[in-house]
């Protein structure tokens, strides 16, 4: 690990992360899961985001914060997508499943490989259910599942080290090397806030009330972000219609 990028608060923070994720974890194993086609993704989803998260602490504090922040951004995607699902509207569910199946056609034909269930699925309807999650996009469903700080401050601005121009933002270059350490903080931020707010739409959608396990959420964020508030259950609040 990095002797520069482990600061005290990076220490403290990724402490308290790992805190975060065990606690979570523990939460979900305490419940059933029905073997429902909704309840399967909700917890699918709540799965893939644990895993990115620890790929993020196993990644970041060892010199790449710049890639972990990448995979924090991925994580806020998928926190803001599962707070849109939340709301346990089926049409919902129909289109993104639509989303994924159409993904899957397109990559078969493009490999020249057959389409699995082909016959059976509606690609008309198909169709217009990818126009319309296309057409709302990550702001939108943001903007319906209450996910404003989520999509503005760790989405949005989380792109940056994505793209092919992000030298630009110089942390590459050995006179900067100071910028690393608040992006490694920065990175753990972002993920210890987006596995709270997948927490906080998992517990909504299955019912799940557990004040013990969001005290001791909050409390943990606390102290790994000092100056920072919890909002996460505010921000990933009831989706709204639509």
């Amino acid at each position: 690990m990095s002797k520069h990028l482990l600061s005290a608060r990076n220490r403290s923070a990724l402490k308290e992360t790992r805190h975060i994720l065990k606690i979570v974890r523990a939460a979900r194993q305490r419940s059933v899961i029905l073997p429902l086609k909704a309840h399967e993704v909700i917890e699918g989803l709540a799965r893939k985001a644990e895993k990115t998260a620890k790929a993020v602490l196993q990644l970041a504090p060892k010199g790449y914060p710049e890639d972990g922040l990448i995979l924090a951004r991925s994580l806020a995607g998928l926190a803001i997508d599962l707070s849109y699902l939340s709301a346990n509207d089926m049409e919902r569910f129909k289109t993104y499943v639509a989303v994924g199946l159409n993904a899957r056609r397109r990559m078969a034909q493009q490999c020249g490989q057959p389409v699995p269930d082909e016959p059976a699925i509606d690609w008309e309807d198909v169709k217009l259910r990818v126009q319309q999650w296309k057409s709302d996009g990550v702001y939108g469903r943001a903007q319906k599942s209450n996910c404003h700080l989520l999509f503005d401050y760790a989405y949005r601005h989380g792109s940056s080290f994505e793209h092919s121009d992000a030298w630009s933002l110089m942390t590459y270059e050995r006179q900067n090397a100071w910028a690393r350490e608040p992006i490694l903080n920065i990175t753990l931020l972002v993920t210890s806030y987006a596995a709270i707010a997948v927490h906080a739409a998992w517990s909504r959608f299955f019912s799940v009330e557990d004040p013990v396990t969001d005290a001791a959420l909050e409390r943990h964020f606390r102290i790994a972000f000092p100056g920072h508030a919890l909002e996460a259950n505010q921000d990933a609040g009831p989706a709204a219609s639509g």
